[in-house]
């Protein structure tokens, strides 16, 4: 059996029969969990009353044994989600919830903690939207020894979630080995001026199984490195990322608060404002979590003069506002500002404003990408969702392959065997951003990354460039394979790396039986041209074959490739290799990734050609 499959089983290893001697115990509304979790010995099932809140920061503690002990909401199985169906809100409203009242997490792991499972419950956020939800292992240099991680924790069937406005920075920290996180819901995971992740983790060696999750977040949807690991080189090691639908909602575009409407000013009552006109401007705000607060569009300005010493302003209440900031320019130039907690301000020039000038624009959810490795070797991707990303904090790609040694303790991290296929990437500003090495300190390289068999929309009116591939700093052996580009941007692959007179080579480059629309530059690179110069310069060994470029000019390419027009989203292309596969298998593991059921899709299915 391949090693990724051993590895993989072992996730399993949970699912074997509880010992003769296991108990199942009951913890009722008012009892210590705690203690109930403290108490349980292998094979133990404790089930917690439903529609009851258990508060705490609560910590699974070692256990002697290899048998789960397994905690879950005391209700029927018949009226819960099946195996193979994921958990939604909806589905989840008598789930038990293990909540934190403080920004600590509500459920961490002790050093070394194993076999435990978790299913039918429900994990809130934290207090204000700190921290993480679930802390499995410990990212911190504290978590230096492979001794400490906690290993064989399962999460099934569990719905994990921010606070609608204040959102969250991170729902489950993954720093632990053999974990599986499997048809959960996890949402309204997101902030301001931070990044955020549904799944993050960087001191955890693998293996992992996330499986058939809707996962929700601002900043990366799920991401693995990033930070410097505190066990010295560890790399996070064969991960299976299926069946997932990875997105946010496309009204995190919008500004947080809406703008202050109809305000109006008028001359009145009585005050010492001096003669002329004050011109006025109202921001909304509201607290979004960690402290920090997200402010409006400023509205309109509007003017009036003091006919007896004083300005009276109104506006319209903004739905969730938590106070509003009344800017004034007064007929000198002079700006301040009042802060007020009901739509109405009267300037009267008996409290001083503070100094300020309205924000030149809304506060919005930090976005940067929906798919992130950093740090990661034995990874594959397959039959996942990813859509709704847009140029917020980065400039749109949806899914980046970067080396990452963040604060330059990490020499060894990198990606290595990566497979990133049968997927689905929709309404993105870009598609996959991909670099050899770390660009501020030395990483290892990205080697062998196979991109096959997808398809990705991509769409510049969200704001990126809509470029299908940004390829930097040398990746080696990159295999870009039978993937459908439908994108309305310029490019379709940009190289670049290395200076001007000596640029970075890519060593086993193959580009092959694409489709795609060419765009204006096609093939192009940094000082480089379309098509041939850019060969020359950054993959002069490439092999490049069977794509279909349309609008492209067969004199700038290699031979064996065709550039017929128009690119139709409803064709069918038969390209030089033969008849493009049949696409039915991808189509129906999507809309069972959107419904929620686990799609059974053949281990090796064909390939995709058709473009949907």
């Amino acid at each position: 059996m391949p090693r990724g499959s051993l590895v993989l089983a072992a996730i399993f290893v949970s699912l074997s029969p509880i010992s003769s001697a296991a108990e199942v115990r009951y913890v009722r509304a008012g009892d210590d969990l705690q203690a109930a979790l403290n108490a349980a010995r292998p094979g133990d099932e404790l089930r917690l009353a439903p529609d009851t809140t258990f508060s705490g920061n609560f910590v699974l503690p070692v256990t002697t044994g290899n048998s789960t002990i397994t905690v879950r909401t005391d209700l029927p199985d018949a009226g819960l989600p099946g195996p193979r169906q994921r958990v939604t809100p909806a589905l989840a409203t008598r789930f038990a919830r293990i909540s934190s009242p403080n920004s600590g997490a509500a459920l961490r792991t002790a050093p070394g903690a194993h076999h435990w499972r978790f299913m039918f419950v429900v994990f809130p956020n934290t207090k204000d939207g700190y921290g993480d939800i679930l802390q499995l292992g410990d990212g911190s240099r504290d978590q230096n020894d492979p001794s400490m991680v906690p290993y064989d924790l399962e999460f099934d069937r569990v719905y994990i979630h921010g606070d609608r406005r204040q959102g969250q920075k991170r729902g489950v920290a993954l720093n632990a080995r053999a974990v599986t996180i499997r048809n959960s819901y996890i949402s309204d995971i997101k902030a301001v001026g931070v990044d955020t992740q549904a799944i993050g983790g960087w001191n955890g060696p693998g293996p992992f199984l996330i499986e058939n999750n809707y996962l929700e977040a601002s900043g990366e949807v799920v991401l693995l490195g990033g930070a410097d690991p505190g066990i010295q080189n560890l790399v996070s090691e064969d991960v299976l990322i299926r069946y997932n639908h990875m997105t946010r909602p496309m009204s995190w575009r919008d500004p947080i608060v809406a703008t202050p409407s109809n305000v109006a000013a008028m001359g009145a009552g009585s005050g010492s404002l001096t003669a002329g006109v004050y011109t006025y401007r109202v921001v909304a705000r509201r607290l979004v979590g960690q402290g920090e607060f997200a402010s409006s569009q400023p509205s309109g300005e509007v003017t009036a003069v003091p006919t007896s010493g004083a300005v009276s302003l109104t506006w319209t209440a903004v739905t969730d506002a938590t106070d509003y900031r009344v800017y004034v320019r007064t007929p000198s130039g002079a700006t301040a500002f009042w802060t007020v907690t009901t739509p109405a301000f009267v300037h009267n020039g008996g409290t001083a404003g503070s100094s300020g000038t309205p924000p030149d624009s809304a506060t919005r959810w930090q976005v940067k990408n929906l798919f992130e490795l950093k740090n990661a070797r034995r990874v594959r991707i397959e039959y996942n969702l990813f859509e709704n990303n847009w140029e917020e904090a980065q400039v749109g790609y949806a899914v980046l392959f970067t080396p990452r040694n963040q604060d330059g303790r990490c020499t060894w991290c990198g990606l290595e065997n990566v497979i990133f296929s049968h997927n689905v990437i929709r309404n993105s500003a870009g598609g996959f951003n991909i670099t050899g090495r770390d660009d501020n300190n030395p990483s290892a390289q990205t080697t062998n990354l196979i991109i096959q068999d997808n398809f990705v929309s991509l769409r510049t009116s969200l704001g990126g460039t809509g470029w299908g591939f940004l390829v930097g700093e040398a990746p080696r052996d990159l295999t870009i394979d039978h993937n459908t580009i439908d994108s309305d941007g310029s490019t379709l692959l940009y190289a670049y790396g290395g200076p001007s007179s000596a640029r970075t080579i890519l060593t086993g480059f193959t580009f092959t039986n694409n489709a795609a629309r060419h765009g204006e530059y096609g093939i192009n690179g940094a000082a480089a041209s379309t098509g041939t110069l850019t060969f020359q310069m950054f993959f002069p060994t490439a092999i490049f074959t069977g794509n279909w470029l349309s609008g492209g000019s067969s004199s700038r390419y290699p031979p064996g490739n065709t550039f017929q027009e128009p690119f139709d989203t409803k064709a069918t292309v038969r390209l030089p290799q033969g008849p493009g596969a049949n696409v039915y298998s991808l189509l129906v593991a999507m809309e069972s990734v959107v419904r929620g059921i686990m799609p059974v899709v053949p281990e090796r299915p064909g390939r995709v050609r058709v473009i949907f």
